[in-house]
């Protein structure tokens, strides 16, 4: 019976010995899982921060640093850069790498991903006006031409898909001296009397899609565009449009006198979105306009500029406007689009497809 007894004992004995091993084993397997989720949680955070790092700080050059999550959690952040030459300009690239640590530290993941930072404005565009929509006799402009548009010295004023047989008696092209000296209708490139070289119209350099060749979006993505916007707004108004620098307008864009829009040193995209573009006296639009049809049938809308308003860019006409009523008065400004090309707050970021990595 003594014997039974201690048997029994032993074998109760073991077997809470084997349960406490178990939910040992048990507890260690959750804590493990727990960190395990936990550091891919931070690692994915850390990858996120270094995303966001590269977008603010353009300074940054990828220096590891240490970047604490609110559950305790941390992650260590580095990358590489690199550059590549697009379209004259240097591009940045950076593999991002992002490693994280549990709050014990007894866990930790690795991921990386490969991030692209790039301008929004693809190309600078080469000419005051460019039309996909024909630009017919009745339509009155006055252009300050690229001097370098048609390569060192060979000017350029309108480039187009189509043709172009005839300017208004109103109308001239010229030098940037002769615009700001206001004398291009006594000293011009083409007018009423004469077609010239710096007109390219049905050129065969000219793209298919016009939108895809300056922002990579085509036209009939056009909502990306307006994903791209600041701000999105139905006027022109000062108060309304602040600092922005790309923005869509859907109502009609009416200046006050003497109002600028953007400035030499901050010039902007402003996309009209079927929008009329009123200018009266001394107005000023620093930067590149964009006149896009968003629905079918299109309604050609006008874009006047009255005494001494004028674009300082271009203008990039995608489709028809009213050109009975419209007068376009354009000088062409190289440093001005190249700052929208270059300035900081005008890059965007794209993570490179099929770069990411665990590990």
């Amino acid at each position: 019976m003594l014997v039974s007894v201690s048997l029994l004992l032993v074998i109760a004995s073991l077997v809470t010995v084997h349960t406490g091993r178990v939910k040992s084993l048990e507890h260690k397997i959750l804590l493990n899982s727990q960190n395990q989720v936990l550091s891919v949680a931070a690692a994915q955070g850390g990858l996120a921060h270094g995303i966001s790092s590269m977008k603010t700080d353009p300074n940054w050059l990828g220096e590891e640093h240490s970047v604490i999550m609110e559950n305790s959690t941390r992650a260590i952040v580095r990358a590489d850069f690199n550059q590549v030459q697009r379209n004259d300009m240097n591009t940045r690239w950076a593999t991002i790498e992002s490693t994280g640590l549990s709050p014990d530290g007894l866990s930790r993941h690795n991921v990386s991903e490969q991030v692209l930072r790039y301008p929004l404005l693809n190309i600078i565009p080469k000419a005051p006006l460019i039309s996909t929509a024909p630009v017919p006799e009745a339509l009155t402009l006055t252009l300050g031409a690229n001097p370098n548009g048609g390569g060192v010295g060979v000017p350029v004023s309108i480039w187009s898909g189509e043709g172009i047989t005839d300017l208004s008696i109103n109308s001239a092209t010229c030098t940037l001296q002769i615009f700001d000296e206001n004398r291009c209708a006594l000293d011009a490139y083409s007018d009423h009397t004469q077609i010239s070289s710096d007109i390219l119209s049905r050129h065969e350099q000219f793209p298919i899609d016009v939108l895809q060749h300056y922002f990579h979006i085509r036209m009939p993505d056009w909502q990306f565009l307006k994903s791209e916007a600041s701000k999105i707004v139905n006027d022109c108004e000062e108060a309304t449009l602040g600092d922005s620098r790309v923005i869509w307008v859907h109502g009609d864009c009416e200046l006050d006198v003497r109002q600028h829009i953007g400035s030499e040193h901050t010039p902007v995209i402003l996309i009209l979105a079927e929008a009329a573009l009123l200018m009266p006296n001394e107005s000023r639009v620093f930067g590149m306009v964009i006149y896009i049809s968003t629905h079918l049938p299109a309604v050609p809308k006008r874009i006047v500029m009255a005494t001494g308003a004028h674009i300082s860019g271009t203008l990039l006409l995608l489709s028809s406007i009213d050109n009975d009523m419209s007068q376009l008065v354009i000088r062409y400004h190289t440093d001005l689009l190249a700052r929208l090309q270059q300035d900081d707050d005008m890059q965007r970021l794209g993570k490179i497809s099929g770069s990411w990595r665990d590990f």
